[in-house]
């Protein structure tokens, strides 16, 4: 099995942090409580993020993962185990009438598995859609 290589043995890797390293120490001593980072800074940071990837270089560094990996333009990390849930919705679907039978049967379940029932005169369509948002608002 053969070694692994990572960015933080390169040699390479550990000039071009060294290049920044200096000007970002020399920041940190003079700055004020809670100033930010100066954007030529970040600039630097970014190129080397690009280079070397994120991670070694927030470590190198010693800076906030996060701040440069948003500078870098990428989207922010989720958990894995991470369930978005979508927001509730309404569709609308066209009523047309049907030609077997005079009642409908208007079924709405929620994610959470809670189901409306609605048995309705075909005439009674507009009836049902409000009855429906209505109902659908309230849970939201």
């Amino acid at each position: 099995m053969g070694a692994k290589t990572t960015a933080k043995s390169d040699p390479a890797f550990l000039t071009a942090i060294a290049q920044v390293a200096p000007a970002l120490a020399a920041w940190r001593r003079r700055r004020k409580h809670r100033e930010p980072i100066p954007e030529h800074l970040w600039r630097r940071m970014v190129r080397l993020a690009r280079r070397y990837g994120v991670s070694p270089i927030a470590q190198g560094l010693r800076v906030n993962y996060t701040g440069l990996k948003r500078r870098l333009g990428l989207p922010p990390s989720r958990p894995a185990c991470a369930v978005e849930a979508a927001p509730p919705a309404f569709v609308e679907m066209p009523l047309q009438p049907w030609r077997h039978g005079r009642q409908w049967v208007i079924e709405l379940e929620d994610s959470g598995g809670c189901k409306l029932t609605l048995r309705l005169e075909q005439n009674d369509s507009a009836a049902a859609l409000a009855l429906a948002q209505g109902l659908w608002e309230r849970r939201a």
